[in-house]
């Protein structure tokens, strides 16, 4: 048994290639739907945005300090 992954879009309930690949005429499989994040409205004061984006780069205090005197001396 040979195995086939394509990237697909799902348009108006079809199945359709997203590549240059074409879909086999007939065959059978699994089907993963991949659904978007949804985007959260939630308004973040300045210092909840800054320890979320300390924890995506994964600054630790000291790595944050130095970083925040970057910005500060970069806004002189």
């Amino acid at each position: 048994m040979n195995y086939l992954t394509l990237e697909v879009e799902i348009e108006h309930g079809k199945v359709v290639s997203k590549g240059p690949e074409k879909l086999p005429e007939k065959s059978s499989g699994l089907l993963t739907i991949l659904q978007p994040a949804p985007i959260e409205n939630q308004k973040l004061t300045p210092l909840q945005a800054l320890e979320t984006l300390q924890k995506r780069l994964q600054l630790d205090e000291k790595k944050g300090a130095a970083w925040m005197e970057t910005i500060r001396n970069a806004r002189r």
